[in-house]
């Protein structure tokens, strides 16, 4: 991946000065860059500390200056949204885990994109910049490089919004609303959350767009917005309300499971649907939607149609 900026109209500008402000590169990746010889001006080799007048072309090689990647490239199914030279955007099913961890280091989303940009590209370079739960399914964003990795993560923050559909066990207390509960882990080393004073701010905007009647029991789907991204998020404020996900087998009460056996599910129904952000290099509004792949939640959904 190639980066270019032309210098404007104005003062002199050093080269170190653009890589940094301009064109958003870290300090680390400065370093890189001058130690492979990867930044060129009209097309020669230049040190960072070169002025640059108008009109002057900078370039940076910033596959050149990739630091290796970890992630074992594997073969694998890929439901792909949208890519470009920077990123890969995928539907990530339900039941498989975004990236590696100390106990599974194979057979996840990040070593199939890694095994498809080997094949496809020559670089098995992959770097997941969201994640979703194991069984949530839905849109994953992946930079092909630490740069984009980088920026990608800062548009995610600026100018992103997420949407999932979930279905829930009851019905919620307003059609519409707002969840504004801190979360917290439970315990030190456990993997639940819960609600807590002492949290972290966590506000989940919902709208009700179905209700069903199943086995004598109130369903909901919901379509979720997030201001806030913390673990569980969705999960947590849902039981919080006393609605907890259908499938759900780690926040439950035993209504919704006994529910959720009904309906033979066994994952909670919860899928990122759309993700909205403005690309960080072109500034272009990026609207992916990533429809439901697994066939529980399409039973499901098309008993509110």
């Amino acid at each position: 991946m190639i980066l270019s900026y032309t210098v404007p109209d104005g003062p002199d500008r050093k080269v170190h000065t653009i890589l940094r402000r301009e064109l958003k590169a870290s300090a680390a990746l400065v370093r890189r860059l001058k130690l492979c010889n990867a930044i060129f001006a009209n097309g020669e080799p230049v040190f960072t500390d070169r002025m640059l007048k108008p009109g002057d072309v900078l370039t940076a090689d910033i596959s050149a200056a990739e630091e290796p990647c970890d992630v074992v490239p594997e073969k694998g199914e890929l439901h792909i949204i949208y890519e470009d030279e920077g990123m890969l955007v995928v539907n990530k099913p339900c039941g498989i885990l975004v990236h590696p961890s100390r106990a599974r280091y194979t057979g996840t989303l990040s070593n199939f994109a890694a095994g498809y940009l080997l094949e496809k590209e020559g670089s098995g370079v992959v770097h997941a910049v969201n994640r979703l739960d194991r069984d949530t399914g839905g849109v994953v964003v992946f930079a092909k490089n630490s740069y984009m990795k980088a920026i990608l993560s800062d548009a995610l923050e600026e100018t992103g919004e997420k949407k999932y559909f979930a279905v829930v066990h009851g019905k919620m207390p307003e059609e519409n609303g707002m969840i504004d509960a801190p979360i917290k882990r439970l315990a030190e080393g456990d993997m639940m959350r819960c609600v807590s004073p002492d949290g972290q701010r966590a506000v989940t905007h919902y709208k009700t767009i179905g209700e069903y009647e199943a086995a004598d029991e109130t369903i909901s789907m919901l379509y979720i917005t997030l201001e806030t991204g913390r673990t569980h998020q969705i999960r947590v404020h849902c039981t919080h309300m006393g609605c907890p996900l259908l499938g759900d087998c780690l926040y439950y009460t035993d209504a919704s499971r006994v529910l959720s056996e009904k309906l033979e599910v066994s994952a909670q129904l919860l899928h990122a649907v759309m993700l909205i952000f403005c690309h960080p290099l072109t500034g272009e509004e990026l609207v992916l939607n990533a429809p439901v792949l697994r066939e529980d939640m399409k039973r499901v959904l098309e008993l509110f149609d």
